[in-house]
């Protein structure tokens, strides 16, 4: 989710980066016989542009406070506990360089372009959050895994369900828990985000259908 919430970020701030660097640096525009600072109705491309990446943003954050509220819920899950502390240490690396690099983005396009503030605002709110988010969840304890009957869920930098229903093939490779279903479908998540990695194998093979399901070495291994 997360990778991909990125990817659609940056898709929007290629542009956005383009309308503050011509309007805020008042270049030609030789296909449209004028120049950045002779465009009409900036404040409205400005708000409209600053939206769309707080749109993008909040659909990020709301996914991830999600994840963690459903996770929070112990009694709903047969499993359930925190990420482990070596995962958790790499999220808070993630976020902050996520967070610094937000940061430095609204910086620089502020300076480029100061009449366009909704901008730098927007992008500035989202290195705020993730940095109110990282801390919150590092003392709280929200980023965590959990599995029910039905699936296992990691809520932590991004969300992730993997669900039993049609799977076929479970096993473990490069640090990486993979789960293969019918109609060659494949997900995966971060092993090294389980502390007890052995009670959680077993919890997971007790709630698959064994006769269903094959288990590769790798797996058994933890059983």
């Amino acid at each position: 989710m997360n990778k991909i919430t990125n990817i659609f970020l940056l898709l929007v701030t290629f542009p956005v980066m383009l309308i503050c660097i011509f309007i805020g640096g008042d270049l030609p525009i030789d296909m449209l016989k004028t120049t950045g600072g002779q465009i009409p109705y900036q404040q409205a491309i400005f708000w409209i542009a600053a939206t769309l990446v707080f749109v993008i943003l909040i659909r990020r954050i709301l996914k991830r406070w999600t994840g963690m509220q459903i996770l929070s819920q112990k009694q709903k899950f047969v499993w359930n506990q925190e990420v482990s502390k070596e995962r958790k240490v790499r999220i808070l690396l993630y976020n902050c360089l996520e967070a610094l690099a937000l940061f430095s983005l609204a910086y620089g396009l502020y300076r480029v372009c100061p009449q366009g503030w909704p901008i730098p605002l927007a992008y500035g709110i989202g290195g705020l959050e993730i940095i109110f988010t990282s801390l919150f969840s590092w003392f709280s304890k929200t980023w965590r895994i959990g599995i029910t009957k039905k699936a296992v869920v990691l809520a932590d930098r991004e969300v992730k369900a993997l669900y039993f229903l049609g799977l076929r093939k479970i096993f473990v490779h490069q640090e990486t828990l993979h789960f293969n279903y019918k109609d060659d479908l494949q997900l995966n998540m971060p092993f090294g985000a389980v502390e007890d990695k052995k009670e959680f194998m077993q919890t997971i093979w007790a709630n698959v259908n064994q006769d269903k399901v094959y288990a590769e070495e790798s797996f058994k291994d933890f059983l």
